[in-house]
């Protein structure tokens, strides 16, 4: 009787199943066993794996390690230049580890690979917010609710954005925003 199947060893175990694990870990909210399984396949001289990659920078990330997983978001850029996804990943890691020009550098590229991510304006609205940039803050706010209505709410909930909330020029540039109007006209109105 013939054997069925190759005769040829088993190959290695693939990266994929380690990936997969991690992924489970991190979903778990263990990042850093996640990342214990992650960190000898960041180190392979192959190619550089988008996955690996993407996964290690949200363990580092969720461990507080910014400028790590800014170092691994930068490897998957250099890898994968139009990706961005890996662009929009480096400014948000950049940002959380106060560099906030290497941030706005990393959202601006990439919203000129995808122009309609929201959360790259959103985000740019808040580099610009702390860098004291009024007009920039209202460009890429008013933008990022455009694209995702659902950001608007934001202004009432994040601190950099949050001295903006009652802005008449900010109100004039949002849906429903009834900008440059005096807030008490009504009022007014009615006692005469």
């Amino acid at each position: 009787m013939a054997k069925k199947g190759s005769a040829a060893p088993a190959p290695a175990p693939s990266s994929s199943s380690g990936v997969q694990r991690a992924h489970e870990l991190f979903k778990q909210g263990r990042a850093k066993e996640a990342l214990a399984l992650l960190r000898p396949l960041l180190q392979r001289k192959a190619a550089v794996d988008g996955d690996v990659c993407a996964l290690a920078a949200a363990c580092l990330g969720a461990e507080g390690d910014y400028m790590e997983a800014a170092r691994i978001d930068r490897m998957l850029c250099d890898a994968q230049p139009n990706n961005p996804q890996a662009w929009h990943s480096l400014g948000y890691d950049l940002f959380h580890a106060g560099d906030l020009e290497g941030a706005a550098e990393a959202f601006s590229r990439a919203l000129k690979l995808e122009p309609t991510r929201a959360s790259a304006h959103f985000n740019l609205a808040r580099i610009a917010a702390r860098s004291g940039d009024k007009s920039k803050v209202i460009e890429h706010f008013a933008r990022a609710v455009e694209l995702q209505p659902d950001y608007q709410e934001r202004l009432d909930e994040d601190p950099d954005l949050l001295p903006f909330k009652d802005d008449p020029e900010m109100l004039g540039r949002l849906p429903g925003g009834k900008g440059g109007e005096d807030p008490y006209q009504e009022y007014y109105a009615s006692r005469s």
